[in-house]
């Protein structure tokens, strides 16, 4: 599914923007991001890493640790480029569900909104934010709401 050249056991980071990227803005992270990728090093050595960006708000790093993994200061770069962007990457507790091509995003409120109407149920399948290797996003990465982080916080436990 994602970067089909790395292993599974790859690390990966999760950034969820706020809203849906406009086409502009996804070709300009594409753009950075692939210079990024390609020049990523951690002490001078480089990291075989990709990128993905997925339904028009996710962005998904991944890194073989096996040869170089990336440092404390490598990784700040990456969240430094994103906080460049002027793109919002870091709320985390927002909800992305998948719909086509594209998601839509909800704050838990606005969650707990569509429970207590009916247009969410406890089986409605998110993206999975919580994943940390590739595997986890090749096999994980949608799941029913009722199992993510966020259903103590929507009383779905």
């Amino acid at each position: 599914m994602i970067i089909p050249q790395l292993p599974g056991h790859s690390r990966v980071w999760f950034f969820g923007a706020n809203r849906i990227l406009n086409s502009d803005e996804i070709a300009k992270l594409n753009v950075q991001l692939a210079e990024f990728i390609s020049d990523w090093k951690a002490h001078g050595v480089g990291i075989t890493a990709g990128f993905e960006i997925i339904h028009e708000s996710i962005i998904i790093i991944a890194a073989d640790e096996t040869h170089a993994p990336p440092s404390g200061c490598s990784i700040d770069k990456v969240f430094g480029l994103l906080k460049d962007s002027g793109i919002d990457f870091f709320q985390r507790q927002l909800i992305w569900r998948a719909f086509c091509n594209t998601s839509e995003i909800y704050t838990l409120s606005q969650a707990m909104e569509q429970l207590e109407s009916g247009n969410f149920n406890a089986q409605t399948l998110i993206v999975n934010s919580m994943v940390t290797n590739l595997e986890q996003v090749r096999n994980q990465f949608y799941i029913p709401i009722n199992a993510s982080w966020a259903s103590k916080k929507l009383n779905l436990v």
